[in-house]
């Protein structure tokens, strides 16, 4: 069964914090989507093994779906999973060379040398400026009423997980396949013409 809640949210980078550990480790981004929190969980160690995510940055990335993005309204969308619209997928839309793709370690020791590091060393640079975005592709969860966020504090809870590739899962997980869901982040500094592209599988 595809995800239920597939989408994107635009909005400002709030807050960030890498989450150590072995379970289930994320890298923690707080966003406000129009006047709204969410909190985005990104993914950096499977619990699969090998354990060490593929990851690609794109600094100059140029696709359509650039285009479409820039006309969003900050807030999350919900998107169908049809071919030819905002939709991710990284087998059939053509969005990067995989051949590009490298393993990252979760966390480890020193800089600039792990998941964590190279998602911050985007993210942080947003964060420093009002007027950039960020565009996080993925399955929403929330609003949760009456309880706070487990990360930032803010309520209700609400936000984005499975910012990771959502198709060819090992049998744990095969109940969320699809095509055209698949997660990413996209971040747009105004000084760039287009969104630096950040993603995992």
């Amino acid at each position: 069964m595809p995800l239920a809640r597939y989408g994107v949210l635009a909005g400002r980078v709030v807050d960030r914090r890498a989450e150590g550990g072995t379970d289930t480790p994320h890298y923690q981004i707080q966003v406000d989507g129009g006047g709204v929190d969410f909190r985005v969980a990104v993914n950096v160690l499977s619990k699969q093994h090998p354990s060490e995510l593929l990851y690609l940055a794109d600094e100059s990335f140029q696709h359509p779906v650039v285009q479409e993005l820039a006309t969003r309204p900050d807030g999350f969308t919900p998107l169908p999973s049809p071919p030819g619209g905002l939709a991710l997928d990284f087998i059939r839309a053509n969005l990067f060379d995989r051949t590009k793709l490298r393993a990252v370690p979760a966390t480890a020791p020193g800089p600039d040398n792990d998941l964590a590091d190279k998602l911050d060393h985007f993210v942080a640079r947003a964060a420093a400026d009002p007027a950039a975005r960020v565009y996080a592709f993925g399955q929403r969860w929330g609003p949760e009423q009456g309880t706070r966020d487990k990360v930032f504090g803010f309520a209700p809870g609400n936000g984005i997980h499975d910012i990771h590739m959502n198709q060819g899962n090992s049998q744990q997980f095969r109940r969320d396949d699809g095509v055209w869901q698949d997660g990413g982040l996209m971040l747009h500094y105004p000084a760039q013409p287009t969104p630096a592209q950040g993603t995992s599988t």
